[in-house]
């Protein structure tokens, strides 16, 4: 007996009914459906991928049409039964009322005019003639012209199926005449299932990892991903392993996406040049190694934010693996990496070094600076402004500084109301001694170091600190702290920094510039300023930014100020305003108003009122 001749995976295995269709139930159950109804259209239009089941579908429709079973006794009362002479006929290529058409070969105006003639013939022992016209969208516009008419009102007992995988190629009028299905890819994890009965019914052993390599070359389309399988079974015989796997298909080692990303987590710029090296050295293709980074940085940001990994196209192992590497990057990291492994894929293909391009994109990862630090950094400093804010605290943390000789000194407490009070200290130890001082936040900040590519820039330019003065020794038993009176260089230099400050706050937020503009610095005493303002409303706004006030103006001045203090004096009337014409605020803007029709003009348009 002369043996059958054989025959590859994506032809022996190919779905005979609608059930053994994989992941196109959408329209595999549409279909059903209207054969039960007896609801047909007379022309249907599938679109979608290579590979998933177009042509398939097609053929399947036609052999439930014209299956000579009762519906009764089918499956599904719609599921041809294999067994009449219709269906045999038809898998055995012998049907004459099923005709398959390569529109790429059959695409000229003569093809479809021979076409519409025999359309015109009844079947001959079959319910209905089918016409399976695939790759349509190759026919010429005079071919589509040419079955429009024939299209729109067919035969009775003429069906056409049309497949295509640029459904945007053929004509609008062609589509308005079909109903239209799409087909969409297939998952890794569909695609796994269904090789795992191949290799069940073929008694070949694979193991997980492999599995997934196929289902991944095939990239969503079921006939590539079988004739992977074909090949790894001409190469492994019975037992497949993932290595030799790997090593035949020349895919990239996932070991190498792991050291990509180590090095960016250590900074390794030396570990990216020798990873482009084993790139290179191993013949792996530039391209799909980038393009395999893409996918390992997508399985890892997937893996941070979703928590979800069976979205991950891996083996068990790989997931996890893959789940613990994730929780050292943050996801701004993964954000900027990817982005950057996007850029490179574009341009390596029309770079005329890419091995030069992807070593650039490697030493960028890994000179990227990390955000996870900067940004926790930032997020404490803002929090601890905003309590300081709230709470009317100048903050500061404790700095070393150099150790002063051992000599009777006071020792000052900063007490919770406005006033610092000051206490007498002992007598100190007679060994050496650090003594800590008050330093601001900002300053302990910008003596940090900065990130790669980040300059920070103040927002206040700081002048030199003057030189605190230093107690005096009042008798030989007791040690009293006495500060200098206040000079009048002092309040000088105070009103000058003021004026700064107010200008300077004026040019970002306004509404406090202004009040700040109708203060003015009355005294200075105990490092404590005290403010005139007009009235209540100016110290209740402005008590709220005390503490910032009073750092900026001490930066500005050089003079150290712990707190302001705030004292409501109301303005002489005679004081009120300045002009040559003695006008108050309103009664100034209103003749500035009507001596200018420009400015009229904008209050009448935005229905405003002149105010001060």
């Amino acid at each position: 007996m002369t043996p059958s001749p054989y025959l590859v995976t994506a032809r022996k295995y190919r779905p005979q009914t609608f059930s053994e269709v994989v992941a196109q139930e959408h329209i595999t159950d549409t279909l059903k459906n209207a054969i039960r109804l007896d609801r047909l259209a007379h022309a249907y239009l599938f679109t979608g991928p290579r590979g998933v089941g177009k042509t398939t579908a097609a053929r399947i429709l036609a052999k439930a049409i014209n299956c000579a079973t009762p519906a009764t006794e089918r499956v599904d009362a719609v599921e041809p039964c294999r067994t009449c002479d219709s269906c045999r006929s038809f898998e055995q290529g012998r049907n004459l009322n099923i005709f398959e058409i390569d529109a790429a070969s059959n695409n000229k105006v003569e093809d479809i005019r021979e076409l519409r003639e025999t359309v015109r013939v009844p079947p001959q022992g079959s319910r209905m003639k089918v016409y399976i016209i695939d790759e349509v969208h190759m026919l010429s516009n005079a071919a589509f012209n040419a079955l429009l008419k024939t299209l729109e009102e067919p035969p009775p007992h003429a069906l056409f199926i049309f497949a295509t995988t640029e459904p945007h190629k053929v004509l609008p009028t062609i589509q308005s005449r079909c109903q239209r299905f799409d087909f969409r890819r297939i998952a890794v994890t569909e695609i796994v299932a269904q090789i795992k009965l191949i290799c069940a019914e073929e008694h070949i052993e694979v193991d997980e990892a492999s599995l997934v390599l196929i289902a991944r070359k095939g990239d969503g389309a079921m006939r590539d991903a079988l004739s992977v399988f074909d090949q790894a079974v001409s190469l492994c015989g019975t037992t497949i392993t993932y290595d030799t796997l790997r090593l035949a298909l020349g895919v990239v080692d996932d070991d190498l996406y792991f050291r990509a990303t180590e090095a960016v987590l250590d900074s390794d710029t030396a570990a990216m040049i020798h990873l482009v090296q084993t790139v290179v050295r191993a013949g792996y293709d530039i391209q799909e190694f980038v393009d395999g980074l893409s996918e390992h940085l997508r399985n890892l940001m997937v893996a941070l934010t979703v928590k979800d990994l069976s979205l991950v196209d891996a083996s068990t192992s790989m997931k996890k693996r893959t789940a613990e590497h994730a929780g050292n990057f943050s996801e701004s990291t993964l954000m900027a990496l990817i982005h950057i492994a996007g850029e490179t894929a574009d341009t390596l293909r029309t770079a005329r070094q890419p091995r030069l391009r992807l070593e650039m994109a490697l030493l960028r990862m890994a000179s990227m600076p990390s955000s996870v630090d900067l940004k926790s950094m930032l997020d404490i400093v803002k929090r601890l402004e905003q309590k300081a804010d709230r709470e009317g605290i100048h903050l500061t943390v404790e700095a070393p500084r150099q150790a002063q000789p051992p000599e009777p000194k006071a020792k000052e407490v900063v007490a919770s109301g406005p006033e610092p009070q000051k206490e007498l200290a002992p007598e100190p130890k007679a060994e050496a001694h650090r003594e800590r001082e008050s330093v601001p936040v900002s300053t302990v900040l910008e003596s940090a170091p900065t990130p790669p590519g980040l300059h920070v820039k103040p927002a206040i330019e700081r002048r030199p600190r003057r030189e605190e003065p230093r107690a005096e020794k009042a008798t030989d038993d007791v040690n009293v702290l006495t500060a200098e009176a206040p000079t009048t260089n002092d309040i000088g230099a105070l009103e000058k920094a003021w004026a700064d400050l107010t200008t300077d706050v004026m040019e970002t937020r306004k509404q406090i510039g202004s009040l700040l503009s109708h203060s003015t610095i009355s005294t200075f005493s105990g490092r404590t300023v005290t403010l005139a303002v007009p009235d209540d409303f100016h110290a209740r706004t402005l008590s709220a930014e005390r503490s910032k006030l009073a750092h900026q103006l001490g930066e500005l001045s050089g003079i150290h100020v712990d707190t302001i203090r705030f004292d409501v004096h109301a303005p002489a009337q005679d004081d009120v305003h300045d002009g040559e014409n003695d006008l108050d605020a309103r009664a100034f803007l209103e003749q500035k108003s009507n001596e200018h029709p420009a400015v009229r003009t904008l209050i009448e348009r935005f229905n405003g009122e002149p105010t001060w």
